[in-house]
């Protein structure tokens, strides 16, 4: 009863494959080794603000979580490194959990995804988060298997993920504070936008990404592309 009621029955359902349990030490190497900060106390509180669930003893275990909360937890310390409040994190965490399911299933339903977003997601802060949730969750992911990934349109038009051209637009609407009680409280769009699923790689070296962030003359991030093959770098040392 006590691994359903702190959702670690869940979080292991979530996962792809035969179950796999890290201890806290593990969990936090693995989140450090993708080179994000987390110490005990930090994992502590995302524990009680209910966005990582709680550990359990399983066998000898103590301490165990699936190992989906690696990806859980690198996802959380990547919005917040980005200034997504709590609050809004705790509204995208159904999201998270759909995305994750979808994933599993290589299908990502858009109609579905609009429905569990609408649910659970409230605030102008989370509405904006739901287009970097479904960037991060759908592209992270092994690119062989990216490419199998089918998206559904609201009206039942299946379209390869992998193809640069299936793209998914993104519309937010907001309701307006009253000022008074004569005020429009109509719904308002806005923001929009429409991005592409195929790859992680931003490309910038595309003339059509208007790159973010650093300042003109800094050094661009690497892309995986970037980086040299480690075959190659091999042939070039053998044969100086």
């Amino acid at each position: 009863m006590a691994i359903e009621e702190n959702g670690f029955l869940e979080y292991l359902q979530l996962q792809e494959g035969p179950p796999d349990l890290v201890t806290k030490s593990e969990l936090i190497a693995r989140v450090r080794s993708e080179g994000y900060s987390i110490s005990d106390r930090q994992l502590t509180f995302y524990v009680t603000e209910g966005l990582v669930p709680r550990s359990v003893r399983v066998g000898s275990r103590a301490g165990a979580y699936p190992s989906i909360v690696v990806e859980l937890l690198t996802w959380i310390l990547r919005a917040r490194d980005t200034g997504v409040p709590i609050e809004a994190l705790k509204e995208l965490l159904p999201v998270w959990k759909f995305l994750i399911r979808a994933r599993s299933l290589r299908e990502l339903d858009l109609g579905e995804l609009e429905y569990v977003a609408r649910q659970h997601v409230t605030s102008v802060e989370g509405s904006l988060g739901v287009v970097r949730t479904v960037v991060d969750v759908m592209t992270c992911y092994c690119p062989k298997h990216r490419k199998d990934i089918v998206i559904v349109a609201k009206d039942g038009t299946k379209m390869p993920m992998g193809d640069r051209t299936s793209t998914v637009g993104f519309a937010v609407a907001r309701k307006p504070e009253a000022e008074d009680a004569d005020a429009d409280l109509s719904p308002r769009w806005f923001a929009t936008t429409r991005v592409s699923l195929a790859s992680t790689d931003p490309g910038s070296s595309d003339p059509t990404t208007v790159i973010l962030g650093i300042k003109p003359n800094e050094p661009m991030p690497t892309s995986p592309g970037d980086e040299e093959p480690e075959s190659s770098a091999q042939a070039k040392g053998s044969a100086v």
